[in-house]
């Protein structure tokens, strides 16, 4: 019974978001952004879990009811999306989806591979105490699981943009309230930053400090800063949109303004 219970939850706190992940990025990389409009989110969504539900309780119930070494469930896995995601785009091109699948892969390995060595450390604890554990592991995969979705969601309301941005050249080039936004942002990432951790180095001296609290304060040092430049972005750039379809608007009525006066004095 614990087995089974254990399978579920991880399917649902932790599979399943990884493979989402997985199957997105494939998606993005083979420019398949018409699977991604979010005019037909809930048809693209229903399509999208078409290869995410199965591989993630094959995954499951063959680490936990079957109890299939690691290595065979991960080859599984990647076959199964890799099946699922052919089906679903009718993509003829196996070689690209298997190579942009296996690039998918290795980005979000390397999420992991960079935020859980610093979360174990920020907290002082070994990773067999969260391995152990399906609610421990979803605690220890979460701040790789929002770096992860914040690139992907910027990708996809990029691309749904009906006005191409290029965000780079408006921080770069002559945009100075651009600029002063980003200064903004970095300043109060790091003035939040050294809050955290103050307040952190403080309860561990009093000794008052808990095992829960040492983990939200240790995820949010991850984390924090990077939601805020998200949504500081996506304020930079619906901006930017929202100037260029104004001066488009205007343009275009200037250009038929232009075209009646012709045709008047013909």
């Amino acid at each position: 019974m614990q087995s089974i219970a254990s399978a579920l939850l991880n399917t649902i706190l932790v599979s399943i978001p990884e493979e989402m992940f997985l199957a997105v990025m494939t998606l993005i990389f083979l420019k398949r952004f018409d699977m991604l409009d979010l005019k037909m989110w809930k048809y693209n969504l229903r399509l999208i879990l078409i290869p995410v539900i199965p591989t993630a309780l094959v995954i499951n119930i063959l680490r936990y009811l079957i109890f299939v070494p690691k290595p065979i469930i991960m080859l599984i896995s990647i076959l199964s999306l890799y099946i699922l995601i052919t089906y679903i785009t009718k993509s003829n091109n196996y070689l690209k989806t298997m190579i942009y699948l296996t690039l998918s892969i290795v980005i979000w390995g390397t999420l992991e591979n960079i935020t859980c060595p610093v979360l174990l450390f920020l907290i002082e604890k070994p990773l067999d105490l969260f391995l152990s554990n399906v609610l421990w592991n979803f605690v220890l995969s979460i701040p790789s699981r929002v770096i992860g979705y914040v690139i992907i969601i910027y990708i996809i309301i990029k691309n749904n943009n009906p006005i191409n941005v290029r965000l780079f050249d408006i921080i770069v080039k002559q945009k100075l309230y651009s600029r002063i936004l980003l200064f903004l942002t970095i300043s109060f990432n790091v003035v939040s930053v050294y809050i955290i951790k103050l307040i952190t180095c403080n309860k561990i001296l009093e000794g008052k400090i808990t095992l829960i609290e040492k983990i939200i304060i240790s995820e949010l040092i991850l984390v924090f800063p990077v939601i805020i430049i998200f949504l500081m972005v996506l304020l930079i750039n619906d901006l930017m949109c929202k100037e260029r379809s104004i001066r488009q608007t205007y343009e275009n009525l200037v250009i038929q303004d232009d075209i009646m006066f012709d045709v008047d004095d013909q």
